[in-house]
């Protein structure tokens, strides 16, 4: 299965838009073809959540995340149904305690995100995508109760979860140059912000989260 289709975690579609992304991801995610880079209705929803989020304070810059979702969305990557499966897959998963914190605010938090990590597993798992992110932790977490189709890093080269069959990815190099404007969208003129979206902690990511 060469050009298997992989899920693209909300945090890898919110890099490929900054302004100055991690250095090689856009070169790598060109590699491995639009084709085959997974686009969900869960990431497209965190991203214009965080529009909506920002409105009141920042209307200028809303209305650039919102174009630059719009065009995301009308470009062609692949985009996996949303079927009863995928609800049946969900369903199930929220039905355990353990990722209950995955997929509400849980109470007495401060911050405003809410998370849709499980959703995407949810159609990772119904659809047999491995999904590539730089936020492995909490996928992992979901991963000890369901397990995952694969779970790959690409600003580190390293599959957490090795998926069940064969994975063709081509090198992750930090020195390649963007030739992808034009083609992968990106939020004009500022850098995304998203107040909801958070990336491993410092120790584990030598990259900034992507929204905030």
């Amino acid at each position: 299965m060469p050009d298997v289709l992989l899920l693209m975690d909300t945090d890898i579609v919110s890099y490929m838009g900054r302004k100055k992304p991690p250095p090689g991801l856009r070169p790598w995610l060109l590699q491995v073809g639009i084709h085959r880079l997974g686009l969900s209705y869960p990431v497209i929803t965190e991203l214009m959540r965080g529009a909506h989020l920002r409105h009141r304070d920042d209307p200028e810059r809303a209305a650039r995340i919102t174009a630059w979702v719009d065009r995301i969305v009308a470009t062609d990557f692949p985009v996996p149904e949303m079927s009863h499966a995928v609800a049946a897959t969900y369903a199930h998963m929220t039905s355990i305690p353990a990722l209950k914190h995955l997929w509400t605010i849980p109470k007495g938090q401060t911050s405003d995100r809410l998370g849709h990590d499980v959703m995407i597993a949810a159609l990772a798992i119904t659809h047999q995508l491995p999904i590539i992110t730089a936020n492995v932790a909490d996928f992992l977490k979901i991963h000890e109760w369901c397990p995952l189709p694969g779970l790959y890093h690409p600003l580190t080269s390293r599959w957490h979860v090795y998926p069940p069959f064969d994975v063709s990815l081509p090198p992750f190099d930090p020195e390649q140059p963007d030739p992808s404007d034009g083609i992968l969208p990106k939020v004009e003129p500022d850098v995304a912000t998203h107040p909801s979206e958070t990336v491993e902690t410092a120790e584990s990511s030598p990259y900034p989260a992507p929204f905030g």
